[in-house]
C-alpha cells in the first residue's frame, strides 16, 4: 500500500475515533449531575453519621434520645433514597458518555437554583402523628412556579416528595410537648435539600410551627423540646430557626395529635444551590 493512502486512512481513523470519543454537551452535564448526586449521599451520609454519634445533648435525656432516633431513621431514608437517585444519574452519564456526540445537538440550559428559593408544596394528603412516623414518606405537588433568571425551573404540579423528621404527639415528649416535623427531599425527580417544617404543641393545645435549617435540624430541634423552659428556643448556637408565616395554630384546641392539613401550601426553602438542566 502507497505511503500516502496508509497515512489517509489513518487520519481517517483517527478523527472518527476523535468524534466518536468526543463528549456531547448533554454527556457532560449528565457527568456534573452524577457527580452532585454522589456529593448529596456524602452529606447525607454525613449527617447520620453526626446524629448516631451520640453527641446530641440537652436537659431532658429521655427527649433527646426520642429526636434522635427519629432523625437517624429519616436520614436512613434519605441515605438510601438519594443512592438510588445517585445510581439513576450514573446510568444516564454512563448511557451518554457512550454515545457519539451529534454535530448539531443543542447546548442544554442549566440553571441555578440559588440558596433560600421557595417552594410551595401542596400535600397530597393530612399528616398526623397519628398515622405518621419517622422516616415515612410523604407526597405533595408544587403549587406555583419556580422561575429563575426568567427561565422556568419547575412549574407548577410537579411532583413532590418528602419525608417525615419527627412525629411525636403533642404530651408524648418527657418536656410535655410534642412535635410533627416534615422535610422537602424531591422535586420532579431531582433530589434536593431545604429547611424542616416543625410543628411544635403542647397537650394544653398550644401550637407553633417553625423552619430549621438544613443538617442543624436536630440540634435546633433539641433546643426546641429538650428543656421545659424553653431558654433554647431562641438561642441555637447558629441554627437557622423561623417562625412559619400563618401556620402557627393558636391554643385552644387540646388535642393532642399534630396534624399538618393537605389544604394549605407549606413553604420550604432551598439550603443548598441546585443546578437543574431544562428540559426542552
Amino acid at each position: 500500500m502507497r505511503p500516502w493512502l496508509l497515512n489517509s486512512i489513518l487520519a481517517l481513523s483517527l478523527a472518527f475515533t476523535v468524534a466518536c470519543n468526543r463528549k456531547s454537551e448533554a454527556a457532560i452535564q449528565a457527568e456534573e449531575a452524577a457527580k452532585s448526586a454522589e456529593a448529596k449521599v456524602a452529606q447525607l451520609e454525613q449527617q447520620l453519621a453526626d446524629a448516631k454519634s451520640g453527641k446530641a445533648t440537652g436537659d431532658d435525656a429521655e427527649t433527646v434520645q426520642h429526636l434522635t432516633k427519629s432523625q437517624v431513621k429519616a436520614l436512613e431514608r434519605q441515605v438510601s433514597d438519594a443512592k438510588k437517585r445517585a445510581e439513576v444519574k450514573k446510568q444516564e452519564a454512563l448511557t451518554l458518555a457512550q454515545t457519539p456526540a451529534a454535530k448539531e445537538a443543542p447546548k442544554p440550559v442549566v440553571v441555578e437554583a440559588p440558596v433560600g428559593t421557595k417552594l410551595e408544596i401542596s400535600l397530597a394528603r393530612e399528616l398526623s402523628t397519628e398515622k405518621d412516623q419517622a422516616d415515612d414518606t410523604w407526597e405533595g405537588s408544587l403549587a406555583t412556579d419556580v422561575v429563575q433568571d426568567g427561565k422556568l425551573v419547575w412549574s407548577a404540579g410537579s411532583p413532590a416528595r418528602g419525608v417525615i423528621t419527627q412525629s411525636a404527639a403533642a404530651g408524648r415528649l418527657s418536656s410535655g410537648q410534642g412535635a410533627l416535623g416534615i422535610r422537602l427531599t424531591e422535586i420532579a425527580g431531582i433530589g434536593i435539600d431545604t429547611d424542616t417544617h416543625v410543628v411544635v404543641a403542647t397537650a394544653k393545645g398550644e401550637r407553633n410551627a417553625k423552619y430549621i435549617g438544613g443538617g442543624a435540624a436536630l440540634g435546633a430541634l433539641i433546643g426546641i423540646l429538650a428543656d421545659n423552659k424553653h431558654k433554647n428556643d431562641h438561642a441555637l448556637g447558629g441554627a437557622a430557626l423561623g417562625a412559619a408565616a400563618g401556620t402557627a395554630v393558636a391554643a385552644g384546641t387540646a388535642d393532642t395529635v399534630i396534624r399538618i392539613p393537605a389544604g394549605k401550601p407549606i413553604s420550604f426553602s432551598l439550603t443548598t444551590a441546585e443546578r437543574v438542566t431544562l428540559r426542552k
